[in-house]
Parts: structure tokens; C-alpha cells; sequence
């Protein structure tokens, strides 16, 4: 469907002369912007009738509105219609510099309206005096003059009447009248007039800017511009501002302006419980600067307040640590008891027993059965039967053979059947060990809760977002984590809570320490200071902060909006964005070792050295009631030799 122009005209001339000068000039100025709906303002019905009939002739829509009558003019050219509106302004008439001057303040004089000013006998800068300040480089404003029989339409705008630039004049046609015929002449097409090749020089003019740098002594356009160009990272300054910095420097080789700096230490905030907005967003919202070196986050408040000309930065922030096998999250790291489940472990004893169990009742049932010459032999072996079957069933078990064999043919079964159900439980172990290392199930802690509950000592970079994350957020992960990492009070070996991430870098390397910030700040350094293995263990953890493309913001309804946005569309098309994008967000470095051998740790081998310290525990006291029962029968035997009663007969 094809959008529809409007063309509002604001009438209150009186006379035929002033009619058909009138009614001549809207005919052509429609001609030139291709207005096909027409809503007309007039004090006479005289005016109506000529203006329409000149409007009917092209097929003209026309909608009338009577001056006389109460009107306002932010309702009848309200931002959502359906294309771009027209205006015409009799400048001679009393009300003409109050209309100007409520177009100013409401910010009409932009892309949505085409004014014409019908300023016979008027100077243009009386017109548009450095009181009316929303006239810059997005104006559409045709300035009408007149010599003996010879019109003039006039392109202007300036480049910020805010920051005293002049009004730029460009000759869009003539309009001559040969006994009472008007023939047009058009010089240069409107519409490339008030594009960006004819506005897009701006002579070196200095525009209000504003950025962040979350330092004291920094105040000075000179000291934001020297940290700002710095290629390197600096303490106070985030990653994404010193990234818009070169976009804004893409922006002002492009229209040669220059920017002088103000220093806002913070992004957002309220003073009080008040709307009153802190920080640059503050500082953009009021119009107290014309373009800030600084991203924003995605708020659905904001769109309301702030005009978006580019988005590309995707901010990315994370916990870096370095893995060592005490994080092992799930606690297994180096444990030999973590390839089977406990209850995989109580089967195996529960089984083991049982067949202890049966090889003993299978000798002792042999017995039974055997001849009376073989039950003195075999009744002489009973007595240690029970501790021989548990140690020789345990060495079956661990793949160590039998000696001896037993010679009945049901216990040999049961040793098979052992030896067999080892040797498969044996390579389902080794399996999943193996297969865990191939894995690289070393992860370590992967969430902020995660993180939380770990050994980890975190600190996060000193800059201003943080604190306010700290001071506002209601998350519960982000309370949890203040109460239980940041509450306590550090030691004077400690790195701080805020912290610069030269200074976190060696912590991070000796690990068991964890420090958010903005990864791209710390790859490269980390590439510089870690070694092959290290980079391999270095860990991200995300979700403290939301990732998201953050959007370079102006005032609402900025004069240069249009302008800006148009350019950096440009800029992207042609590839200096993405330049810049790769020089600023530096890859994380990539892992070139082979592999890693992380030592088994305390925890995880205190299982073995549990088991060795039962089994000597259960040694010595087995040894201790071998001594209690030997001491006994000694006692015994010497106190039956003391006995005169008792004979001893000695058996050859």
C-alpha cells in the first residue's frame, strides 16, 4: 500500500494577489514533494475556495480547518501519520513566529515535515532566530523570497542553531510569472538537497559529547581523549566505550566535526526516589549532549527516551577462573570408587560374601560326603577354612590366581564363576574410566550458583556497573553470592572485592580464584601471561549479567538522528564496522595442548586410603585375637600339666 503525504497549509494572508500567490506556490510546492493529501488551515472561506480549486485541479485530497478556531498544533501534526507532512506558513501573518517557535520546541522540523515559509518581505534569520534551536541538519524547511516578478525557494537548515552554527541557504527553483503565467525552474532536487551529500559537512564544528570513565581526576576533554584513544585497556573504562569511541570517530571524519567531552563516572541510576535520571543516560535524555561515546543496554523504557542509530557491540561478561581437580563439581575428580554407584558397590560385597559363604558350605559338605580316611585330612583344614575363603575369594577378584586349587569339582565352579564375574566387572571399570578422561569431564563449576558454593575466592573489575548491579539487582542467585563470598571480610593477602584485572591475572593463574569482568579486556592479556596448559583450564562462567547488543543512543528525536544512523549504515555496508569489531573483540585464545593431566587429589583418593586403613585395622585385630586365643590354650595346657590327676601318654 503506498503511503500517503500530507500537506497541512496554515493560511491567513488576505487579498487576490496574496490568494493566488498562494494558491500558485502550494500547486507547485506539491508538484515538488509529491504531496497527495491536503489538510488546509485558513481564517476565510475566500482563501478556502481559492487554495482548493488550485488543489483539485492535481486530484488533491483536501481537509479544512478554520484558524479561528482553537488548535493544537502537537495534535494536528501528530508523529503517527501516514507519511511525511507538508506545511505552509504565511511568515507575514501575527501568528506566524508563534508557530515557528511551537514547531521548535516539539521538535517538528525533522524528516516527518515539509515547511514551506512564505516570507515575502521577511529575513529569513528574523524568521528563524538562535531562539528556535531544533533547526539542524534533518530540517526540510523551503524559505520563499521574491524580487519584481521572480520567486525563490530556498533549502534551509543549519547544523545545530543549539551550538550557534549558521543557517545554510541552498536554491531549490524559481518561479517566474510572465503576464500572469507562473513557469517553475528547479535548480536542484529538493530531495537531494536535504540528503546527507549536501548536509553531511560540517565545517569543523564542535558538538557536545559524553562519555564514561569511572575515575576521579579525570575531567578534562583532554584526558577523556587521550585515555579513550588509547588502543590498549585502561583501568575505570569499559570495553564497549572505547569501542563507540572509534565509531564515533568513523562519524567524524565523515561530517568533520569535532566533540568536546564532559565525563559522566556512571551509566544510569535516579537521584533518590525521584525520575530525575543520573549518569550519561541522564545526561543524553535532558539534551545536554549531542552524541555520547558509550553504549546502552536494552531497557523497554528506553525506547521512549532515546533514539538508536547503530547496534554491533555484543557485551559479554563471565567468571574467568583456572580448573584445578579440587573443583571438580561433581567431586569425583581422581576417585576410584566414582565408575560405579554405590549400590553397584554394595551388590559387589553382597555377592562376594555369598560365594565365600557357599565355598565354605561346599567344603564342608565334601566333608561329609568324603571316605574316613580323607575326613581326617580334610577336618584338620576346617578350622581356618572361613578366613582362607575370604582371602582367596578377594584375590580372585583382583585377577591374582588361586593357590591352592581346590579339588572337589562345585568349588572350582564357584572360583570360575568369580574370576569370570571380576573380569567383566574389570573391563566395565576400566571403560569408564578411560572414557571419562576422553571426555574431558573436568569442568569445574559452569553456574553462578555453581560458583557460589565452590572454593573459589571471585572479585569483579572496578568499574561503576557492577556497583550499581550490586546496589539494585533483586536476583536471588546475586544475593546468595554476596552473602557468601563478599559479606566476609579478606585478608591483607587477598585481592579486593574490585579489583583491576592487571592485578587479578596472577590469581587467576595460581588458581582457586575467580574474577568477573568483560572477557574481551582479559584475553589478550591472558594470552600473553598463560602458557599452553593454563589457557587449556581457563574457564567461562556467564549468566551474572545478561549478553546482549548494547545500542548507541542520542536524545529523542535528535536533529541528527537521521543523519548518524544513515552513515553507519553506510559504514557497515562498506566494512569499517566490522574492522573495528575484530581489532576490539578479541577471541578467546585457543587451547594447544594435547591433552591434561590433572594429579588426583586428597579427596578423591581418601577412599583408597580409607580401605587400607580398615584392612590393616582389621589385620591387627585379627592378629590380636589369634594372640588372646593362642594365650589362652597355652594357659590352658600349662595349668592341665600342674594337675597331678592328669597322665599324658605319648603316642609314636
Amino acid at each position: 500500500m503506498r503511503a500517503s503525504i500530507v500537506l497541512v497549509v496554515l493560511i491567513a494572508a488576505s487579498g487576490a494577489s496574496a490568494h493566488m500567490e498562494i494558491s500558485v506556490l502550494t500547486r507547485f510546492i506539491v508538484k515538488l514533494v509529491r504531496t497527495n493529501e491536503v489538510i488546509i488551515f485558513s481564517c476565510s472561506d475566500k482563501d478556502l475556495r481559492v487554495v482548493t480549486s488550485a488543489l483539485m485541479k492535481n486530484d488533491q485530497f483536501v481537509k479544512y480547518v478554520h484558524m479561528s478556531q482553537r488548535y493544537y498544533l502537537d495534535f494536528l501534526l501528530a508523529r503517527n501519520s501516514h507519511g511525511r507532512t507538508s506545511v505552509v506558513v504565511n511568515t507575514r501573518c501575527n501568528g506566524a513566529i508563534g508557530i515557528l517557535a511551537d514547531a521548535s520546541v516539539n521538535k517538528y522540523f525533522n524528516k516527518t515535515y515539509q515547511w514551506l515559509l512564505w516570507g515575502v518581505g521577511v529575513k529569513v534569520e528574523n524568521l528563524l532566530p538562535l531562539e528556535l534551536e531544533y533547526v539542524g541538519p534533518n530540517a526540510q524547511i523551503t524559505y520563499v523570497n521574491k524580487t519584481s516578478n521572480k520567486y525563490y525557494l530556498w533549502d534551509i537548515h543549519s547544523k545545530g542553531r543549539h551550538l550557534q552554527s549558521a543557517l545554510e541557504l541552498q536554491l531549490i527553483a524559481t518561479l517566474t510569472n510572465y503576464d500572469g503565467h507562473f513557469y517553475l525552474n528547479i535548480v536542484e532536487d529538493i530531495f537531494k538537497l536535504q540528503s546527507t551529500i549536501y548536509r553531511g559537512q560540517f565545517n569543523g564544528l564542535t558538538l557536545r559529547g559524553v562519555s564514561v570513565i569511572d575515575k576521579e581526576e579525570v575531567t578534562t576533554n583532554e584526558q577523556i581523549e587521550a585515555i579513550l584513544s588509547r588502543p590498549t585497556k585502561d583501568s575505570g573504562v569499559a570495553a564497549f566505550i572505547k569501542y563507540h569511541y572509534e565509531l564515533l570517530g568513523l562519524l567524524r571524519d565523515r561530517f568533520n566535526f569535532t566533540v568536546n567531552f564532559r565525563n559522566a563516572r556512571g551509566w544510569a541510576g535516579r537521584l533518590g526516589n525521584t525520575t530525575f535520571r543520573l549518569g550519561l543516560l541522564g545526561i543524553v535524555e535532558r539534551n545536554e549532549a549531542d552524541i555520547a561515546a558509550s553504549g546502552a543496554f536494552n531497557r523497554l523504557n528506553r525506547f521512549a527516551e532515546f533514539d538508536i542509530i547503530h547496534q554491533s557491540w555484543k557485551f559479554e561478561t563471565a567468571f574467568l577462573y583456572r580448573f584445578t581437580p579440587d573443583l571438580d563439581s561433581h567431586g569425583k575428580s581422581g576417585n576410584f570408587l566414582a565408575p560405579f554407584s554405590k549400590a553397584v558397590w554394595i551388590l559387589i560385597i553382597v555377592s562376594l560374601t555369598i560365594f565365600s559363604i557357599m565355598w565354605v558350605l561346599f567344603e564342608i559338605i565334601n566333608t561329609k560326603l568324603s571316605t574316613p580316611s580323607d575326613k581326617k585330612n580334610i577336618a584338620l583344614k576346617l578350622e581356618n577354612s572361613w578366613a582362607e575363603r575370604v582371602l582367596q575369594t578377594f584375590a580372585a577378584l583382583c585377577q591374582q590366581g588361586l593357590d591352592p586349587i581346590p579339588k572337589d569339582y562345585p568349588s572350582r565352579f564357584v572360583v570360575i564363576t568369580i574370576f569370570l564375574f571380576s573380569l567383566v566387572m574389570y573391563n566395565y571399570y576400566t571403560s569408564s574410566v578411560v572414557g571419562g578422561l576422553l571426555s574431558h569431564s573436568h569442568k569445574g563449576p559452569a553456574t553462578v550458583d555453581a560458583i557460589t558454593s565452590s572454593a573459589l575466592t571471585i572479585s569483579f573489575e572496578d568499574i561503576g556497573y557492577y556497583k550499581v548491579l550490586f546496589r539494585e539487582s533483586k536476583s536471588p542467585a546475586l544475593t546468595r553470592l554476596i552473602k557468601r563470598k563478599l559479606s566476609s571480610s579478606r585478608s591483607s593477602g587477598d585481592l579486593s572485592v574490585f579489583a583491576h584485572i592487571e592485578e587479578a591475572l596472577p590469581y587467576i593463574k595460581s588458581g582457586g580464584f575467580a574474577f568477573h569482568c568483560e572477557v574481551v579486556d582479559a584475553y589478550p592479556l591472558i594470552a600473553e601471561m598463560f602458557d599452553a596448559s593454563e589457557i587449556c583450564d581457563l574457564r567461562e562462567v556467564s549468566g551474572l549479567l545478561e549478553s546482549e547488543l548494547m545500542n548507541w543512543i542520542l536524545h529523542k528525536n535528535s536533529q541528527y538522528t537521521e543523519l548518524f544512523r544513515v552513515s553507519m549504515c553506510s559504514a557497515r555496508e562498506r566494512g569499517f564496522v566490522e574492522r573495528i569489531l575484530r581489532r576490539r573483540q578479541i577471541k578467546k585464545p585457543t587451547c594447544e595442548a594435547l591433552y591434561t593431566v590433572y594429579p588426583v587429589t586428597l579427596s578423591g583418593a581418601l577412599a583408597a586410603f580409607i580401605v587400607l586403613i580398615c584392612g590393616a585395622t582389621i589385620s591387627i585385630l585379627m592378629l590380636s585375637i589369634e594372640i588372646f586365643f593362642a594365650y589362652v590354650h597355652s594357659k590352658r595346657d600349662v595349668e592341665l600339666k600342674k594337675s597331678p590327676s592328669t597322665i599324658y601318654f605319648e603316642i609314636n
